[in-house]
């Protein structure tokens, strides 16, 4: 009965880790950003004026 209820646990955790990816997906992650070219302009990072 405790391994259903982990099992259970861990499929609910699962769904609503993807159901909140579908909801609003990550377009911008780090990877993405350092495997991008610095010229590209998919996911631009603003830089301060100092």
């Amino acid at each position: 009965m405790t391994r259903l209820r982990r099992l259970l646990a861990v499929f609910a955790f699962v769904t609503g880790g993807l159901a909140a990816e579908l909801a609003k997906p990550v377009y911008c992650s780090l990877l993405n950003v350092a495997s991008t070219a610095p010229g590209s302009t998919v996911c631009r990072r603003k830089r301060a004026k100092v």
